[in-house]
């Protein structure tokens, strides 16, 4: 959610022929490490995480670790808004936002999926942020990378809780209407970037880029309950995404 975004949208920024481009980039990257690393360790200090810090060597830790990458990112920042890219302050305040938001759920069961999505929001900024950064415009273009990082995202979240909600269910039956939200999500998402392809608003191969997620939906909807084996959940989530990034990328590559 944090990483393949920012290769997408480094790798349709750099294709689009941008100039002095990979300082940016770096800086960048830097930047949005520096705030994905602090972010575990401060939710710990805060007491918003389930893994909590125990010991004064466990809190010490997670401080000296929270300010040193709150310092690598600063310093990034600034770096980036010496070369130009100032605008990336907006995404960095978003994404403090998110932050924000689920600070405000707490620790409550019933904003898990909510909070998760949330953090996707701000996870996912960083495909516009990186186009932004290599090409020094933040349009179109950057928010629909930023668009389609979150959706996609959203609906792999969706999938994953639903796994964990019907692996004791009765029958096939009952799974499958429990599914029927996440069901009508992509199967709407990936309706909507076919019209758009057919308007000739995006490239076809965006709205082919959703259609791995429906046809595992699809199986898994077709499958009897089972219990969950979280690695190979974990590994087909990871390689699903690796093809969306891929099939992202050349949407956008290609368009041109």
């Amino acid at each position: 959610m944090w990483m393949l975004p920012l290769i997408s949208g480094s790798a349709v920024g750099l294709a689009s022929g941008a100039q002095q481009a990979a300082m940016p980039v770096f800086w960048f990257f830097m930047a949005a490490a520096a705030g994905f690393l602090a972010y575990q360790p401060l939710e710990t200090l805060l007491g918003l995480s389930l893994i909590k810090a125990r010991t004064d060597e466990e809190k010490h830790l997670a401080i000296g670790w929270t300010a040193v990458a709150i310092a690598v990112g600063a310093l990034s920042l600034v770096e980036l808004v010496r070369l130009g890219r100032g605008r990336v302050l907006l995404l960095a305040a978003m994404g403090l936002g998110c932050f924000g938001v689920r600070w405000l759920m707490g620790k409550t069961r019933a904003f898990r999926v909510s909070k998760q999505i949330v953090g996707a929001l701000g996870l996912t900024s960083a495909a516009a942020g990186a186009y932004y950064v290599a090409t020094g415009k933040m349009d179109s273009t950057a928010f629909l990378l930023w668009g389609a990082n979150w959706l996609f995202a959203a609906g792999q979240i969706e999938f994953v809780q639903l796994c964990i909600r019907t692996m004791n269910a009765p029958s096939r039956a009952n799974k499958l209407w429990t599914a029927k939200t996440v069901f009508i999500f992509h199967f709407t998402l990936a309706g909507a970037a076919i019209v758009a392809a057919q308007m000739g608003l995006v490239s076809s191969l965006l709205a082919v880029a959703f259609v791995p997620a429906v046809i595992r939906l699809v199986v898994w909807g077709a499958a009897r309950p089972r219990k969950i084996d979280f690695h190979v959940l974990g590994f087909s989530e990871l390689f699903l995404n690796v093809v969306f990034c891929g099939l992202l990328i050349a949407a956008f590559v290609t368009r041109g």
